[in-house]
């Protein structure tokens, strides 16, 4: 039997107006296609899910006849009861206005600005950890048959662990197997050496640190101030640690961290007033999901690239980057940010 047919075979009721008779016949049909997956699937325009796999012992769901068959006694009830009672129509709620799309970069900036002041702060104590886990692939060099190559990594997990208020405390990365401790001091055979050989560089500030630009802790980052001239001022005066521009220290900043809500604030609306961005409408990071982008022309001491900051159209929270060499276009690297939290310790997971 098809849908049709067991439409027509709803209950008559003569009292029911024609109209109202139509409509709960419309109403029906829309059920059961909705329970007969060989017509939902055509209308069907979300992005399909992960298919998920059934567990030893689970058993399939009822088939579509059942279902169907539900659905046609429940509708008969519905008509019943709306001939012995009346039927009462309320109008369609009015749709909430929806913000215009940015028409600029200091448009969205505006917005990214707003939507980072409103989030709450989190707790952090001294000796807790920032943990980002990401999804990244950049170019390197390598060399083969004394000739110098560059070719994209294929894309790998990239899990990081970096102290919230000591940068003199040893942090972790794990990437492609290899965990490999980060401080700055040497790292010799995995181990950090607080004590190394005379002569062997070391860091020219004193611990304990909270850092400094290049090298930040979430407790540097509290610090920092959030007027725009002040801002401004304190990452012009960091070039003695990075020799970057503006633009490159905020995208360092906001790249691998978590940033305080009134800072991250201060950057984007910072940023909306710097000269060189460009909207990119149609984004998305390298993990697929869709977003929209900033386009920077960073300058740093080593390089000139094109650096697209990538955000949530949603919630305007970052959610990964792509870079291009300037001169030909080509992409150079691409991340995806697909945790934050804060650890007790390194090497802990969230």
């Amino acid at each position: 039997m098809n849908l049709d047919d067991m439409a027509r075979r709803l209950p008559a009721e003569r009292d029911l107006p024609a109209a109202r008779k139509q409509i709960l016949k419309e109403h029906l049909m829309t059920e059961l296609r909705q329970a007969d997956p060989s017509r939902g699937r055509a209308r069907a325009k979300r992005r399909p899910k992960p298919r998920r796999r059934r567990r030893q012992g689970e058993h399939r769901r009822p088939g579509t006849v059942l279902v169907a068959g539900a659905v046609l006694a429940a509708a008969a009830v519905a008509i019943a009861t709306a001939a012995a009672v009346g039927t009462h129509t309320s109008p369609p709620a009015p749709k909430a206005a929806q913000p215009a799309p940015p028409a600029t970069a200091a448009q969205l900036l505006a917005r990214i600005a707003t939507a980072a002041a409103r989030q709450p702060a989190p707790v952090v104590r001294d000796s807790d950890f920032t943990y980002i886990r990401s999804e990244v692939a950049y170019e390197v060099d390598s060399i083969s048959n004394g000739r110098e190559t560059t070719s994209m990594e294929k894309l790998h997990e990239r899990q990081i662990w970096l102290p919230a208020a000591n940068v003199c405390a040893t942090g972790l990365l794990i990437e492609q197997g290899e965990r490999t401790p980060i401080s700055p001091f040497p790292v010799v055979n995995g181990t950090v050496d607080r004590h190394p050989p005379k002569g062997t560089p070391m860091p020219d500030f004193t611990c304990p640190s909270e850092g400094h630009l290049g090298d930040t802790t979430y407790r540097l980052l509290q610090s920092i101030p959030t007027q725009p001239d002040a801002l401004l001022a304190y990452l012009t005066d960091g070039k003695k640690w990075t020799n970057d521009d503006p633009p490159t220290e905020i995208g360092d900043l906001i790249r691998e961290t978590i940033m305080p809500p009134a800072l991250a604030a201060a950057l984007y609306r910072l940023a909306a007033t710097l000269p060189g961005a460009t909207l990119v409408p149609h984004a998305a990071n390298v993990a697929g999901r869709a977003g929209i982008g900033i386009m920077w022309t960073s300058r740093t001491a080593r390089q000139v690239y094109k650096n697209e900051w990538i955000f949530d159209p949603g919630t305007l929270r970052f959610i990964g980057e792509k870079t291009f060499d300037p001169k030909t276009g080509k992409l150079t690297g691409e991340s995806a940010i697909i945790r934050q939290a804060f650890t007790a310790k390194a090497g802990q997971l969230p």
